[in-house]
């Protein structure tokens, strides 16, 4: 069975309310500028009680206040009918209901005796505290709007358009004022806090929206912690931040911290600002339900939340999706704000439905929600992000056709998917991925347009789509058979990519961005981020200009040859900033460089397992690529897989070994190839799903004698040494890089203390049967041998190695790593399959006698990202630390992280192993570096004199052990050690 992780997660297009004082446009220059002359348009109010300078802009019948540098006004003023400040500050609050949460307005005064009403608000997006205010001054009459920060600056702004205060006067001073003034210290925000949040709002909606969703997480988790920050920790308007945090998370697969959260926004809905609030609340919940498969759950919340949405919007709007009858224009239905994002949520809960009811094969219901969906949406007018709106829409359209059939509408649909995309959010992965659902549609000859251009964008994205959405591509592109023909779909393959991976490399990727151990890495990666938005702005505004008629678009299109420009050379800095940062995106290699980077005799073996048809075997060998079809459907696949480990993932050899399954899975995963692999010397394997659980030497190339005996059976690993790679690019890559140049030749932990039982229970406190897993973790004392015996074979110093007590986290980062050839670590490794807690695998440390929790004996990928290595080979003698089909994603990117911090390749174990034959294997392995042989080769001679033991040829025994990385290739450069003196701190 698939993890759970892989399902795709259902997309929302998660709802923004309205801005409560319009689009972010910017200030004129002037106000920039202090000044008080009426010439300039600007004039200078002072500080306000955070400290920003204000500034004051005329508009018609008005006036902006620009505080500090946020990018929309901090208040704004305009000239209202003469009437009692009373009566104005009611018709103003009746008017930004929309935008704004206020209570009654009160009498007040204001600059003195100025009669005024004041009312206290809360903005719908964000809850910050802001204000309206209305005064009165002779005949005439004023209303102030704005946020907190703004309030002194707005009174100083009455004073001066009603002629009250000469420009230059210091700000008044009020009962009013004083109130406000000693709220906002209490408060402690800027206008700033504000503009800051809104930008991170800003960047988590782009960032879902083109399914970027570790990205669109830390913007959220940002943007949270920020909010809590600035408006305290019990503050109500949280929801909105949480809730968008929490269905990022589902969407990763992380599904006990998505619930965890969503059940921390629930008792804020009353209280929250936004009167949307419960329906937005329900209808994440309902995608939640849907990305962990549950239908009913989520079929009922969607509906919850659509009915809830349904209160707010006009209600015609319900009645007429209902009924099935054509709704009205769009000036009918949308009269406010509120009621056109209610409308919005109308349309996405039923898209999103209509989607839920597809995969459950309810084709009947998928097609009526999504017809619903399609009228309400052409009711809802132009709103924000209509584009992507309707992208969806005709994307959950066109997969509704093509379940019920109807091939030609689905082409349709798709099509007018991908035109909607490429407006909304160009180069991105929603419409690589539409391109990728139309050439599935498609004949041959069609299909491999799309394939080409969706491969290209997510090649440019360094991002992946699923096995699945590919395979269509793979079986276009092979179709002529030619060599030039393989080699594009050897590459559309390498676009693979499942949902562990998806998630674990993007979050190693945004650890880098936010702050990595090389300040010059985060802020060339930062660069790169921005280039790649700004090119994405410049698209977007050319589709615009083509879209309503312009023809003069040579300014723009020499805008985004520069922004192109700009992207590639803040790309070329990334990687010059990080030469290993390859290894954490989806980088694709081309056949003629895999090719280059094999030795003679030397074959790249990539497998693709799509869920629903046969997959393809490629293989690269001798200048030639070959491509054959997998012998099996990739259930079956996944079903020998799975009896292969459980005859052999015990450790101890009791149960009778599967033969005839390993057989069986070699036949269909390289039977094809036999004849091709007949001339290979050496065997690199890239696999795919449920093949990252299993060593490829574990093969039998032969029907054995016996179907459940290892006694006579022809394994692969006899034939050949094999190295695995957690993609081809990485061949490349780590080929270049060449061998270690560390002046030491060994270095190694082991035997950690057992977590304390307390610290693992503060460390999960969401999810005590992870705590109180981690601590039932037992002492390996028998790994205080096998380091002994690895550091002699090695010929390593006597303290060249952290044990017991002494091997925490901060002893790893402590020792001058980069200073050893091999490093070695003998201790428990465990798995998000092991612990649902965790997000992805962990070596085991000791806890620090003064840590505050269990999470500090971790070592996981963020931990290894930071490390500093020089290493030709990490051994993970860690039980379980290859594991099982989601766990081998896991591994794999463990293996990327080991890589981009400076390993060239990884032994690990594929499941539990026998201490005794751990030590063997491991110390056989490095006696065998140390005499000349190449890892791989160095690992198949220890694993084969282990096997000739009596009592020891069960694969249990021997197999469990894998490298990751293709070792140093013939005459691969030694690096120079001259750069890296030094002894082990």
């Amino acid at each position: 069975m698939r993890p759970a992780t892989a399902r795709p997660p259902l997309r929302a297009l998660l709802l923004a309310p309205a801005l409560v004082l319009g689009a972010c446009t910017a200030p004129p220059p002037s106000a920039y500028v202090p000044s008080s002359s009426a010439s300039t348009g600007a004039v200078s109010l002072g500080r306000n009680a955070a400290g920003e300078e204000c500034r004051m802009a005329a508009t018609g019948g008005g006036a902006d206040v620009w505080c500090g540098e946020w990018s929309s006004p901090s208040a704004r003023l305009r000239e209202v009918p003469a009437s009692p400040p009373l009566q104005a500050a009611e018709a103003a609050r009746a008017g930004a209901s929309a935008r704004l949460d206020c209570a009654a307005p009160r009498g007040s005064a204001v600059l003195g005796d100025m009669p005024a009403a004041l009312a206290d608000c809360r903005r719908r997006a964000g809850g910050w505290p802001g204000f309206i205010l209305a005064a009165t001054s002779g005949s005439r009459s004023w209303v102030a709007e704005g946020v907190l920060p703004g309030y002194a600056a707005a009174e100083q702004a009455l004073g001066v358009l009603s002629g009250r205060v000469p420009a230059d006067a210091a700000p008044p001073s009020s009962a009013a004022l004083d109130a406000m003034a000693a709220r906002l210290a209490r408060e402690a925000f800027s206008s700033g806090d504000i503009g800051r949040y809104e930008g991170l709002m800003a960047v988590g909606r782009d960032a879902n929206q083109a399914e970027r969703f570790v990205a669109a997480e830390t913007a959220y988790r940002a943007a949270l912690a920020l909010q809590e920050r600035a408006l305290g920790p019990n503050s109500p308007d949280r929801f909105q931040p949480m809730v968008l945090l929490a269905i990022q998370l589902s969407n990763q697969g992380r599904f006990p911290e998505a619930e965890a959260l969503f059940t921390r926004a629930a008792p804020l809905v009353p209280r929250a600002a936004d009167p949307l609030a419960g329906a937005v609340l329900a209808h994440y919940r309902g995608l939640h339900e849907a990305n962990r498969g549950r239908t009913e759950p989520a079929l009922a919340l969607l509906s919850g939340s659509y009915d809830t949405y349904s209160r707010v919007a006009p209600p015609e709007a319900r009645s007429g999706a209902r009924s099935g009858a054509r709704l009205g224009a769009a000036s009918s239905l949308v009269v406010d704000p509120m009621a056109a994002r209610a409308l919005i949520g109308m349309v996405e809960t039923r898209r999103n439905a209509a989607s839920v009811l597809r995969a459950a094969g309810r084709n009947a219901e998928a097609e009526r929600a999504s017809e619903d969906a399609a009228r309400l949406a052409a009711a809802a007018g132009n709103p924000v992000g209509e584009d992507v709106i309707q992208a969806r829409l005709a994307r959950t359209g066109g997969a509704v056709e093509v379940a019920a059939g109807d091939s030609a509408g689905a082409d349709a649909s798709f099509g007018r998917a991908s035109l909607r995309f490429a407006r909304g959010v160009p180069r991105s992965r929603p419409l690589a991925d539409t391109l990728l659902l139309r050439a599935a549609n498609a004949s041959s000859s069609a299909a491999a347009g799309f394939c080409r251009e969706a491969v290209a964008i997510l090649r440019t994205l360094r991002e992946g789509t699923s096995s699945e959405r590919i395979a269509p591509c793979i079986d276009a592109l092979a179709a002529p058979g030619t060599q030039e023909a393989l080699s594009e779909a050897f590459e559309a393959a390498q676009v693979a990519q499942g949902g562990v991976t998806a998630t674990q490399i993007a979050t190693a990727a945004a650890r880098l961005t936010a702050g990595a151990r090389n300040p010059a890495v985060a802020d060339a990666l930062r660069r790169r981020e921005a280039a790649d938005r700004a090119l994405t702005i410049s698209y977007r505004e050319r589709d615009a200009a083509v879209e309503g008629g312009r023809t003069d678009l040579a300014a723009l299109n020499a805008r985004i040859a520069e922004a192109e420009s700009t992207a590639a050379e803040a790309d070329g800095a990334a990687q010059a900033a990080a030469p290993g940062y390859a290894q954490l995106v989806q980088s694709v290699a081309s056949a003629r460089e895999v090719l280059a980077a094999l030795a003679p005799g030397e074959a790249l073996v990539a497998t693709t397992l799509p869920e629903t048809r046969r997959g393809w075997t490629f293989v690269l060998l001798d200048s030639a690529i070959t491509a054959t079809r997998v012998g099996a459907d990739s259930r079956t696949v996944d079903a020998l897989v799975g009896r292969v480990r459980a005859s052999v993932e015990a450790g101890d050899g009791k149960k009778p070994f599967a033969a005839g399954d390993a057989h069986a899975l070699y036949a269909a995963v390289l039977g094809g190839s036999a004849p091709v692999l007949e001339r290979a010397t050496a065997l690199v394997a890239a696999p795919e799903g449920s093949l990252l659980s299993i060593p490829y030497g574990i093969f039998v190339t032969a029907p054995p004698p016996r179907a459940d005996s290892q006694e006579g059976a022809a394994f692969l690993l006899a034939k050949m040494p094999i190295s695995h790679v957690p993609a081809p690019a990485s061949l490349v890559s780590l080929r270049r890089a060449g061998r270690s140049g560390a002046p030491r030749p060994w270095f190694g932990f082991g035997d950690p203390r057992p977590v304390p039982a307390s610290f693992a229970a503060r460390s999960f406190p969401a999810a005590p049967e992870c705590g109180r897993g981690l601590a039932s973790l037992s002492r390996l004392p028998a790994t205080a041998l096998e380091l002994a015996a690895a550091a002699q074979v090695s010929g390593a110093s006597p303290g060249d190695r952290r044990m017991g007590g002494e091997f925490t986290a901060a002893a790893v980062r402590g020792v001058r790593l980069r200073d050893y050839r091999v490093l070695h670590f003998a201790t428990h490794g465990v798995l998000p399959s092991d612990l649902a807690c965790l997000t992805e695998p962990a070596i085991v440390a000791s806890a620090a006698a003064n840590g505050p929790d269990a999470t500090q004996a971790l070592l996981t990928s963020g931990v290894v990202l930071d490390l500093d290595l020089d290493a030709d080979l990490v051994v993970l003698s860690a039980c379980n630390s290859g594991g099982g089909a989601a766990a081998g994603e896991s591994l794999s990117t463990l293996a990327r992280a080991f890589f981009f911090s400076g390993a060239r390749g990884l032994m690990v174990t594929h499941w539990y192993v026998n201490d005794v034959a751990a030590a063997r294997v491991a110390a056989f392995t490095l006696q065998n570096i140390r005499e000349g042989a190449a890892p791989a080769d160095a690992l198949r001679k220890a694993q084969l004199d282990l096997m000739r033991v009596p009592g020891a040829s069960h694969p249990g025994l021997w197999a469990p052990f894998a490298l990751i990385g293709p070792g140093p290739g013939p005459g691969a450069p030694v690096r120079s050690a001259a750069a890296t003196p030094g002894t082990a701190g």
